[in-house]
């Protein structure tokens, strides 16, 4: 029983390394067009070389320390798709707002990967697409900070 406890742990373990790589890589690659481009600085690909590496180095120190026969069993298995499964539960759920989180997130980063590759900042950009007017339900729009307006039309619905 312990046994099949630790594997879990370590899939878990591995697992969540595995998308922390993954997300660092996505933003290793994104800092280092931005810097090519000048449209970021050091700063930010420094970062994200930092967790690339972190999560790199950290998940290699896991599989030198697992034993290999663990490598093989269901519970590791399980574990493996634990912390993934637990994000596309979180996903689901919604914002003081109204909004998904799991849309919003993607959002908030595609909005970084524009203002750091400098989309919207050259002649071409993107066709004023931001200054166009919304269709969207209430429940998909940004937030509006505004005290006169915290109606949440959303609020109560599933």
């Amino acid at each position: 029983m312990v046994d099949t406890g630790v594997s879990f742990g370590v899939g878990l373990l591995i697992g969540g390394l595995g998308l922390m790589l993954a997300w660092g890589l996505l933003w290793f690659v994104v800092g280092a067009v931005g810097l090519a481009r000048r449209t970021s600085g050091w700063a930010i690909f420094m970062s994200s070389v930092s967790s690339t590496a972190i999560a790199a180095l950290s998940l290699t120190g896991v599989f030198w320390a697992v034993d290999a026969a663990r490598l093989g069993s269901s519970a590791l298995h399980l574990g493996l798709a634990g912390i993934p499964t637990a994000l596309l539960v979180a996903a689901a759920f919604r914002l003081e707002d109204g909004r998904r989180i799991g849309p919003a997130l993607i959002e908030g980063s595609l909005m970084m990967v524009h203002q750091l590759l400098g989309l919207h900042e050259e002649g071409g950009g993107c066709g004023q697409c931001h200054e166009q007017p919304v269709a969207e339900h209430p429940c998909q729009q940004k937030p509006c900070f505004e005290q006169s307006c915290h109606e949440k039309p959303c609020e109560g619905k599933p």
